[in-house]
């Protein structure tokens, strides 16, 4: 006999983070799949992530989604029929799912999030709730008050700049950039001031270890990649000062978006969320004193929230758990009219 699950799901550019109702089952995973010859399944989640940037010639490894929507349903499917028969076991199956999509993506981008959910997974009831609306959940704020909220989440691939009032999403922006154009800036810098090209898995980790704002330790980073002159393996020592002026320009880039976002706020709501100050959640957020180097540029108070790379996940459970919560949810055939 098959038992019934109710789960959340925050589908990432680069991470699939599943919950179950209770809070108590959990699974992380890179969102990604490694095929060969095109169509053999060799590993999807972790396990594909293994071949990322390594794989032979006859290997593909795709990241299914781009920029927070779905670029590849095929993939995208197989990811997550597989990362949930995990989390699920034999004998339980979704009786319902619950997936937090980016605010302003298209109807059709929407429609694709439904058509993976419905497809080889077999789940009983799909629900769609606005990412900005979980995040503002996760971090404790009265979401269903008429008062204002802004919250920003800056994740892998995009950073989502939500407005918040009466459970719903009034205003919102979603950035094309996140973390992965940070290791992208990083990565350029390796090549041009050290003559070495690197990867992504490694421009991430001297992220991750090494990036601030304002300021931070003095620390340095050996890496390993190919010499730009000679094409011969290398190593060097990469400071933290370098890898920190290198990402400035697009941190200074998504400061100016955050700007723009709060000056197009309804002034009725504007003076809310200037008093109440601003909510920052997402992975890119834990780099060192990045949220007062936000609030100094902007001049507005700036909440770092608790754990901010499980915020999504964090506000699904809670809206799976409570009603008046769940009635923000939509399905298909409130989207489309269809069934």
């Amino acid at each position: 006999m098959l038992f019934q699950k109710v789960c959340g799901i925050d589908l990432g550019t680069d991470t699939i983070k599943i919950r179950d109702r209770s809070d108590k089952a959990f699974l992380y995973s890179k969102n990604i799949i490694a095929l060969r010859n095109e169509s053999r399944v060799l590993a999807a989640g972790d396990a594909a992530f293994e071949f990322y940037e390594k794989s032979p010639q006859n290997v593909q490894v795709i990241w299914p989604m781009v920029h927070g929507v779905i670029a590849n349903s095929t993939e995208m499917s197989l990811v997550l029929s597989r990362l949930l028969k995990e989390f699920l076991g034999p004998l339980q199956r979704a009786g319902a799912l619950y997936i937090a999509v980016p605010s302003d993506i298209t109807q059709v981008e929407k429609r694709a999030f439904f058509h993976v959910l419905s497809g080889k997974l077999s789940a009983g009831r799909i629900r769609l709730i606005d990412k900005g609306i979980a995040d503002a959940v996760s971090a404790g704020l009265p979401v269903l008050s008429t008062r204002g909220h802004m919250v920003v989440n800056i994740g892998a691939d995009t950073t989502e700049i939500s407005v918040i009032s009466s459970g719903k999403v009034i205003l919102c922006q979603t950035l094309k950039k996140g973390g992965r154009a940070l290791d992208e800036d990083i990565s350029t810098m390796v090549r041009r001031k050290f003559n070495l090209n690197i990867g992504r898995k490694t421009a991430e980790s001297l992220k991750n270890n090494l990036a601030f704002m304002i300021n931070g330790p003095r620390l340095e980073q050996k890496v390993f990649g190919i010499h730009t002159l000679s094409g011969l393996p290398k190593s060097d020592l990469i400071p933290s000062l370098a890898v920190s002026v290198a990402i400035i320009d697009t941190i200074d880039s998504i400061v100016e978006s955050i700007k723009s976002v709060f000056n197009r706020v309804p002034p009725q709501l504007m003076k809310d969320i200037a008093r109440e100050g601003i909510y920052l959640s997402g992975g890119v957020s834990m780099i060192l004193n990045l949220s007062e180097y936000i609030q100094k540029e902007i001049g507005i108070p700036f909440h770092h929230v608790h754990d901010p790379k499980n915020s999504t996940i964090r506000g699904l459970v809670e809206i799976m758990n409570h009603k008046d919560l769940r009635q923000f949810t939509y399905s298909l055939h409130d989207l489309t009219g269809m069934r």
